[in-house]
């Protein structure tokens, strides 16, 4: 029985003197609640709900789940329960009876936000949220949740980065302002460095690169007043939503970045823009329908958000973005190039030309090669190398400069043999290798091979054995394991002297 019902019997009785029967007839309810509405001297009160026994069984689960999770919404909670444990039933209740038992063990709290109403198209609340950490490579990244909510329809766009840096932020902006399909007339926010250099509210000094956004998309830009987030509370419920609801209870889930990705598209479309809004009573899609025509159609050319940073090659032909370094062609070593970085790939211009595009890597301190800057290394290293070894076999003086210039008068590639008389210089000392081509140059038989004969037969008629060059194959001499040496091993020999001096 509802108090107006109690009071409207009340009244017909004691004012107007009507029988219990006429009170029925007239207000269409029977004689006996009439009999017991007299009887009650005060107005009825709403039982309490009891809650049923359908609950019980999952208390005990529920308190270790709000005990890991506080803030964790019904809705998760429920997911978690209805899941079938060791054989034995999930939750089979109602959300609404969760919900009345979550009250009571998990009392509501908070701030308090002002309720402010939009008309289709006039207003979006963006702000950043905090979404744990994330171990990639060897470093360990913060994970942030820039979250975007249309006043009017509650429709939200989300998306996880790995930072919150300027061009993270109006990148994830001009992705919301794509998938709303248009741009409303204001953007709110709160003092977002990206966003604000200085002041707050009506005082606020904009950035002038989110300046020109706005402007590119036609949008007011409202800087909210200092400690103040009643005046963009939608946006703040929307990042709690997804700390609460997204996020929570995930942790084993959200193993890599690409996970958070998947997770940002699936409980967007799925779970947040389709659920019944508990304030609205309605789908955030299907407001949105009467919402996205107030929406001002987007320019055709995009906002650039690019990351754009002028740089320096290093000495070892890479370019160095957020400790990370990524190869370009070796001959660019030393000049400036413009690095461009966005969410996937970074790609690197030498006058206006694209030299190097590479996948875009979050880890830290790594190194990005590209094979054919690799092969374009090396082939300049080569050449590099046969250019030092040409300048200093000429720096041995007039005989080396004899030999070189009969040397390169022959159909040979002079490289080959100046490499080979390396070698033997490095064997034998250049006083021996140099008196070898003299006699080469006199015969004039410009050969390294015929240098290195000479080389033999003088040794062997001195009674010196030939050195031997050690080149290891698949492995450096400083990579070789030894067994350490036994002295041990060594003692028979020391006996068998012994032995036969005495004898």
């Amino acid at each position: 029985m509802k108090a107006a019902l109690w009071a409207e019997i009340r009244r017909l009785h004691e004012i107007e003197s009507l029988s219990a029967r006429a009170i029925a007839r007239k207000l269409g309810c029977s004689r006996h609640l009439v009999k017991r509405a007299l009887e009650l001297h005060d107005p009825p009160t709403k039982a309490k709900r009891v809650l049923g026994s359908k609950i019980a069984p999952f208390k005990s689960q529920i308190e270790a789940i709000l005990a890991r999770y506080p803030e964790l919404s019904a809705v998760r909670v429920l997911e978690k329960i209805s899941k079938s444990n060791d054989g034995q039933p999930g939750y089979s209740g109602s959300l609404s009876l969760l919900r009345s038992y979550l009250r009571q063990v998990r009392p509501a709290g908070g701030r308090v936000y002002q309720e402010i109403s939009f008309s289709p198209g006039e207003a979006l609340q963006i702000d950043w949220g905090h979404a744990g950490k994330l171990k990639i490579g060897k470093a360990t990244r913060r994970v942030s949740v820039f979250v975007a909510v249309l006043g009017y329809s509650r429709m939200s766009y989300i998306e996880f980065t790995l930072s919150q840096r300027k061009s993270e932020f109006y990148r994830s902006l001009v992705n919301a302002l794509e998938f709303f399909g248009g741009s409303p007339r204001k953007v709110i926010f709160d003092n977002l460095k990206a966003a604000v250099l200085s002041g707050s509210g009506r005082t606020a000094v904009l950035h002038p690169e989110f300046a020109a956004l706005c402007g590119h998309y036609l949008m007011e830009p409202v800087a909210c007043e200092a400690r103040d987030p009643e005046s963009k509370g939608r946006v703040e419920a929307g990042v709690r939503y997804v700390k609460r609801n997204a996020l929570a209870g995930r942790d084993d889930e959200l193993a890599s970045f690409e996970a958070y990705n998947q997770l940002a598209i699936h409980w967007r479309d799925d779970v947040a823009n389709r659920r019944i809004h508990d304030r609205l009573k309605e789908r955030p899609i299907d407001r949105f329908e009467q919402e996205k025509p107030a929406l001002r159609a987007l320019p055709k050319l995009r906002f650039d958000t690019d990351e754009v940073v002028m740089t320096t090659v290093r000495s070892t032909a890479q370019v160095i973005f957020e400790t990370n370094r990524y190869s370009v062609p070796p001959q660019l070593a030393g000049k400036s190039v413009l690095l461009r970085a966005d969410k996937e790939s970074v790609r690197v211009h030498h006058q206006a030309e694209l030299v190097a595009h590479h996948c875009r890597c979050y880890a830290q301190r790594e190194t990005i090669t590209s094979r054919e800057h690799l092969a374009e290394v090396l082939a300049l290293r080569k050449v590099q190398r046969a250019r030092d070894i040409h300048r200093s076999f000429i720096a041995l003086g007039e005989v080396a400069q004899a030999f070189y210039l009969g040397l390169s008068q022959r159909p040979v590639k002079p490289s080959v043999h100046l490499r080979r008389l390396a070698e033997l210089i490095t064997l034998y000392g250049s006083p021996t290798v140099l008196a070898a081509m003299a006699v080469a140059n006199e015969y004039q038989t410009f050969d390294s091979a015929y240098v290195e004969t000479i080389l033999h037969q003088q040794r062997r008629k001195q009674s010196l054995p030939s050195p031997t060059t050690i080149k290891p194959q698949r492995a450096d001499l400083t990579e070789i394991e030894l067994d350490p040496p036994d002295p041990g091993k060594y003692d028979r020999f020391t006996e068998n002297d012994h032995v036969d001096h005495q004898a």
